[in-house]
């Protein structure tokens, strides 16, 4: 009796030895499996990038004695900062332009369009200047303000009265490559005008543009240009190839 009474202690010992032992080796494959499943699902703390974005505007209307009221403007957007370059191009009046940087405002519901008060570096008759400028601009269209400029005491000059601002005729929404075209086109036509014509100036004179009207949807154009003592105007079509700069005038017709 004595004998079978030890047997079934050790008999008891070595089940609870048993199932120690099957808990102990199901904790560990848990926590194995645990790890593997975190090690297949990494927390990514990579910061999502903010993408830039362009949007430019463009207007050229053509005045009675057929030169060109001419403004444009380019806008970087990244988040809410905004950098870029303004020109202001009147026909008949000193031209103002430069490049600006400042920050976006939320948008406004009513009229769906955003505003940006820029730190503007204009250039203007020789003069560089760091002013405001007040820019509204939405989906289609864009305006700036001018207005009388005080000098706040640093030689940066800020709207004496931002409630009594003057803004331009506005600009329509372009393609930024369309715009780019143009820009570079209508400079290489304006800087070789005197090779690209046909026609000779007159009386020692050299011929320069008063006056360029670029498509590049439709790759043609007008310019009106003179020498000092006779005006002549054509109209031509070009070809532009971007990567490497090159323009050609498959047709450039002198009209008078």
């Amino acid at each position: 009796m004595e004998n079978l009474y030890k047997v079934k202690q050790i008999g008891i010992i070595i089940l609870i030895i048993i199932i120690i032992g099957a808990i102990v080796l199901s904790i560990k494959t848990n926590m194995e499996n645990e790890v593997i499943i975190q090690n297949e699902n990494p927390v990514n703390n990579t910061v999502e990038e903010i993408t830039p974005v362009s949007i430019c505007y463009y207007r050229a209307d053509k005045t009675d004695r057929g030169f060109y009221d001419k403004a444009w403007l380019k806008l970087n957007i990244l988040g809410n900062k905004v950098t870029g370059e303004f020109q202001h191009l009147p026909a008949e009046s000193d031209s103002k332009v430069g490049t600006f940087e400042g920050i976006i405002s939320p948008l406004n519901q009513k009229s769906m369009s955003r505003s940006s008060l820029v730190w503007w570096n204009s250039r203007a008759e020789g003069m560089e200047v760091k002013e405001e400028l007040d820019i509204k601009w939405g989906d289609g269209s864009a305006t700036v303000g001018f207005g009388e400029m005080i000098d706040r005491g640093d030689g940066v000059y800020v709207y004496k009265n931002k409630d009594n601002l003057s803004y331009i005729k506005s600009m329509s929404q372009i393609d930024c490559e369309y715009l780019d075209e143009q820009l570079f086109v209508e400079n290489y036509i304006r800087d070789n005008i005197a090779t690209i014509v046909t026609n000779k100036p007159v009386l020692g004179g050299t011929w320069y543009t008063i006056a360029i009207s670029i498509n590049p949807s439709t790759k043609t154009g007008e310019v009106t240009y003179e020498d000092g003592h006779i005006q002549s105007k054509a109209s031509f079509i070009y070809s532009y190839n971007k990567s490497n700069g090159e323009i050609l005038f498959p047709k450039f017709e002198i009209k008078k």
